[in-house]
């Protein structure tokens, strides 16, 4: 029973990085080139300053998929996915107290 509650946030976790990749994915092309190469490069060298640029790059894909796409139900289903994660990883120790 403990291993579902460890594979069940894992999964949600997968979908929600495979959801935003796939939200970085469609507007990779609409992004500068400096912004594409910090995000292809953003955890290679872990300097603060490559961490910052990789940040900024999130921040405008993530702007641009606003603007392009404003009705795009990736970004619910993204928020709906790391919302559940963060809530199954809370409610695992609470459920084995509880028991």
């Amino acid at each position: 029973m403990e291993s579902v509650f460890i594979a069940v946030p894992i999964a949600l976790g997968v979908a929600a990085v495979a959801t935003f990749i796939a939200i970085v994915r469609d507007v990779s092309q609409h992004l500068s080139a400096e912004d594409r190469h910090a995000l292809r490069h953003h955890f290679d060298n872990s300097t603060l300053r490559q961490l910052r640029a990789g940040d900024k790059a999130i921040g405008e894909a993530w702007k641009t998929h606003i603007e392009l796409f404003p009705q795009s139900p990736k970004r619910l289903l993204f928020g709906a996915l790391a919302i559940s994660t963060a809530f199954s990883v809370m409610c695992c120790p609470l459920w084995l107290a509880l028991r």
